[in-house]
């Protein structure tokens, strides 16, 4: 008997994904030793923000996930960074 099931869409590899995010966390941490300065606190923020995009679309499945359900993981992501970025310009 056939089955009228399309078969499973192939998985894409994940080692393309785990290479951009380790060497973007190896960029980032190199700035981060060179020099202290408020410019590249706002470039390693926004590599964070980067990396979490990428984790959430990519590892968390979230690509094929309902709009409202995206779209709050973003929103959490995006109030995240806020907060952090707000601790650091007026945090003291």
């Amino acid at each position: 008997m056939l089955s009228s099931h399309s078969p499973a869409p192939t998985p894409r590899p994940v080692w393309p994904v785990w290479l951009y995010l380790s060497a973007l966390t190896l960029a980032l941490a190199a700035l981060a030793e060179w020099r202290s300065h408020a410019a590249l606190a706002a470039l390693a923020l926004g590599g964070a923000w980067l990396k979490g995009v990428v984790i959430i679309e990519s590892f968390m499945a979230l690509r094929d996930a309902p709009m409202w359900l995206r779209a709050a993981v973003h929103g959490w992501l995006a109030l995240l960074c806020g907060g952090l970025s707000a601790s650091f310009l007026y945090g003291g």
